[in-house]
C-alpha cells in the first residue's frame, strides 16, 4: 500500500479503550449531597479518542484498543467502522477494524464514569478484567500491519496501556511496540499511570527511541518522583534536554511548554487561546496529540520549525476539544478545524514564545509554585 504524498500518512493507535458515562453538573461537588444531573454515555480511552480526531479530520488509522469481544467493545467497533466509512479511510483500515481478532481475547471493556463541573473533570475509572493481555495476540496485530504498510511513512501513537503495569513483566507491551517501529516509523508516546509508575529510569532508552513524548504537569512530575522527592519542572526540562527527547507537557487549560532534541533553540512556552467558556476538557491531552501527529505526517525527522507548527496546531485541536462535552464527541472534520484555526489565526504567532534557558526557568519556577 502505497500513500499518495498529498494526503496523510497512516497513524498507528495503540491504548485503552472504553464507555465513558459523563455526569454533567453547573455547580460544585459537595460529598454526602444529592446532586442533580445531565447523563450521557460516550465513547473513550486514549486509542479510541486518537483514532476518532484522526479518522474524522481526513486520517487513516489503524487502531488496536485494548477491548473486549463484548456489547461495549462491538460498540466502540461499530463506531470507528461508521467513522472511517463516512470519512473514506482506506480498504485496509476497514478490513483491520473490521476482523474479528479486532478484539482482545478473554477481556472485558472497562468502563468509566466522569463527572464534569464548571468546566473541570473528576474521573472514576475501571482497568481491564480478565485475563492477562497477549502478547502473541498484540504480535498478530503487529505483524499485520507490517504486511498492510510495509512501505509507508507513517506514526505510532502509544497511549495508556494498562497492561504494562503487570509486575512480572513490566512495560512489555509499549517495549514491544517500540522495537517494533522505533527505526521506521515516527513514535509518539503519551503514558498513563500504570505506566508511569516504573519511573523515569525504567523507560530512559525507551523514552530516547521516541520521536516525541507528551505528558501533563502532573503525570511528569509523577513519573520523575523518586523516593517521594519531587523534581522541578526546570530539572525536568534539563533532563530531557540532556537525553534529547523532544517532548510537550500540557498545562490543562493553560497551554503547553515544549523542548525540542537537546534544547539549544529554547525553551517553546505555547500560551493557551482564549477560548472563553470551557465545557468539558475531557481528551484534550489527546486531541492536542493528535493534532501534531496530524502535523508531522510520520516525519521522523522533523525540524524545529515542524514542531512548532505541530504544537500550534495541537493547542487549536485541544481548545477545540475543550469546547464539547466528552473525550472524543463532537469531533470536527478538516474544514472545521481550518476554519477554528483561522479563527485565532491572528493571535497564535503572539501566543508561541521561545525563550532562553535563563528567561524560561522563572517562568518554569512560577508554574511549579502555582501548580
Amino acid at each position: 500500500m502505497k500513500t499518495d504524498s498529498k494526503k496523510s500518512s497512516p497513524v498507528i493507535a495503540i491504548g485503552s479503550g472504553n464507555i465513558e458515562t459523563i455526569l454533567e453538573h453547573d455547580g460544585e461537588i459537595q460529598p454526602g449531597r444529592k446532586h442533580i444531573v445531565s447523563a450521557y454515555e460516550m465513547l473513550g480511552g486514549s486509542c479510541v479518542n486518537y483514532s476518532i480526531r484522526l479518522i474524522t479530520a481526513g486520517n487513516t488509522v489503524f487502531p488496536i484498543p485494548f477491548i473486549g469481544d463484548d456489547r461495549f467493545g462491538n460498540d466502540i467497533r461499530k463506531a470507528l467502522l461508521n467513522i472511517g466509512r463516512k470519512n473514506k479511510i482506506s480498504k485496509e483500515a476497514i478490513t483491520f477494524i473490521d476482523s474479528k481478532a479486532f478484539f482482545i481475547p478473554h477481556i472485558q471493556t472497562p468502563k468509566a464514569t466522569i463527572v464534569v463541573h464548571r468546566g473541570k473533570r473528576t474521573i472514576f475509572s475501571q482497568g481491564l478484567t480478565g485475563i492477562t493481555i497477549s502478547e502473541k495476540h498484540i504480535q498478530r496485530r503487529l505483524d499485520l500491519l507490517n504486511d498492510l504498510a510495509a512501505d509507508d511513512i507513517g506514526s505510532v501513537m502509544i497511549g495508556h496501556i494498562t497492561a504494562d503495569g503487570d509486575t512480572q513483566k513490566p512495560g512489555r507491551i509499549s517495549r514491544k511496540i517500540i522495537d517494533a517501529y522505533w527505526n521506521k516509523y515516527l513514535i509518539f508516546a503519551n503514558f498513563g499511570n500504570s505506566q508511569l509508575n516504573h519511573g523515569v529510569d525504567f523507560w530512559k532508552e525507551d523514552l530516547c527511541r521516541t520521536d516525541l513524548f507528551q505528558l501533563n504537569l502532573e503525570e511528569i512530575r509523577k513519573l520523575f518522583n523518586k523516593g517521594n522527592r519531587m523534581y522541578s519542572l526546570s530539572k525536568i526540562l534539563n533532563w530531557l534536554r540532556k537525553h534529547s527527547i523532544t517532548a510537550v507537557i500540557t498545562l490543562n487549560r493553560f497551554g503547553a511548554i515544549g523542548t525540542y532534541k537537546d534544547g539549544k533553540e529554547g525553551i517553546v512556552i505555547a500560551w493557551p487561546l482564549n477560548i472563553g467558556k470551557i465545557v468539558d476538557p475531557t481528551g484534550a491531552g489527546d486531541a492536542f496529540a493528535s493534532g501534531m501527529v496530524a502535523t508531522l505526517r510520520g516525519k521522523k525527522d522533523f525540524s524545529f520549525d515542524d514542531f512548532l507548527s505541530a504544537i500550534i496546531v495541537g493547542r487549536s485541536w485541544a481548545s477545540y476539544a475543550c469546547t464539547t462535552l466528552g473525550a472524543s464527541s463532537g469531533c470536527p472534520d478538516q474544514k472545521n478545524l481550518n476554519a477554528y484555526q483561522k479563527q485565532y489565526a491572528g493571535s497564535s504567532n503572539r501566543l508561541i514564545e521561545v525563550s532562553k534557558t535563563g528567561y524560561a526557568k522563572q517562568i518554569m519556577d512560577l508554574i511549579d509554585k502555582a501548580y
